[in-house]
């Protein structure tokens, strides 16, 4: 039996615009019909019942936000996917994360790669995104985190020196091996056996899976490679075929000679190979971006888990802000407290226990 055909709505007030996008999804196969008002997009969203509705956020009668609550309020259309189109002066006033209609954005001006890229994981059943969840191996943070990571996903693990960003991907990285998957990190961050030293503080043995070839870890010094670092990265990722899990601890050593454009395109050909079924997890510190290519990334990623280091009382706390998930099968948008334990690992911290 033949898969079923992919219908797009496009709901955008600008008609140049609107071919623009038009074009590249029919090059895919996609069938898209389109609206240039907001009201008539929403009936059209209703008789026409597709997979993905693409709102610009400012339509000539109303707002973008406007129309994707309506969609998603009206029990005909709340099961449809929603993807808003803004531009970067417009992105202080997107509702999104906990609560919002939406289930992701993207920023204008994009291409015809960066579209697909975007809409493609957001075309992919329910029934196919809850059956491949990657857990962390810590239920307390799988919980906050909607069920886990979604298999094929690009995530980004984002924040300050010192705020748990590799503890965390530690985490992760052992959970994927507990479940049987290969792995391949390139990291600045550690070498082989310092790694194994630094996991095994956290109660994560990984002597094993090294061992056994399950897991792989390249120490990289693409600091040296100047804005040929991305590229460089990027090769040597495509050389690991057939291990479903790549980790890079972490991206920000490799970008401080590279162009935005330049590392855009990293994260372009990472969904490239996230949509080949590899699963990437990037990581990179808060300081080492412009809050404008910070902007950008997020979108592409499937996947953004914030971290920071907060003061609380008296003492300092780790949080993770589980951002966006796609796919995931519970809530996110959850703020987690969290201290790492020597030979205990990743505690989650009760809210009260914080606050107190």
């Amino acid at each position: 039996m033949a898969p079923k055909i992919k219908k797009i709505l496009i709901i955008e007030g600008d008609a140049q615009m609107t071919e623009l996008i038009r074009y590249p999804l029919q090059e895919e196969g996609y069938t898209v019909i389109a609206s240039n008002d907001g009201k008539d997009g929403m009936g059209r969203a209703r008789r026409e019942q597709p997979d993905l509705v693409m709102v610009d956020f400012k339509l000539p009668t109303m707002k973008g936000n406007d129309v994707c609550k309506s969609i998603r309020k009206d029990p005909a259309t709340s099961h449809q996917r929603l993807l808003m189109i803004a531009d970067e002066s417009q992105l202080e006033e997107l509702e999104i994360g906990p609560g919002s209609s939406i289930d992701d954005f993207l920023i204008k001006p994009f291409n015809p790669v960066e579209l697909i890229t975007k809409i493609k994981p957001l075309l992919v059943s329910e029934d196919e995104q809850a059956s491949k969840l990657i857990s962390t191996g810590n239920h307390d943070l799988d919980s906050k985190m909607g069920g886990g990571v979604p298999v094929g996903s690009l995530t980004l693990i984002e924040g300050d020196s010192g705020a748990g960003k590799s503890v965390l991907s530690q985490q992760m990285m052992h959970g994927c091996l507990v479940d049987k998957y290969r792995l391949s990190l390139f990291t600045s961050e550690n070498n082989v056996k310092s790694l194994v030293k630094q996991m095994r503080s956290l109660n994560l043995d990984i002597l094993d899976y090294l061992l056994l070839d399950k897991l792989r870890v390249f120490p990289i010094e693409t600091s040296q490679l100047g804005k040929d670092a991305p590229v460089m990265l990027i090769k040597a990722m495509k050389k690991e075929k057939g291990r479903e899990m790549i980790f890079i601890d972490s991206l920000t050593s490799s970008i401080p000679a590279s162009s935005d454009k330049e590392v855009l395109g990293f994260f372009e050909e990472s969904k490239r190979l996230c949509a080949d079924g590899t699963t990437v997890i990037v990581i990179i510190h808060s300081h080492g971006l412009t809050r404008e290519l910070l902007t950008r990334i997020r979108s592409l990623c499937d996947a953004h888990l914030q971290l920071r280091t907060e003061e609380v009382g008296n003492k300092l706390v780790k949080t993770l802000e589980v951002t966006k998930v796609r796919g995931a099968e519970q809530t996110t948008g959850n703020i987690i407290s969290f201290e790492v334990e020597p030979g205990w690992g990743i505690r989650v911290i009760p809210i009260s226990k914080v606050k107190g």
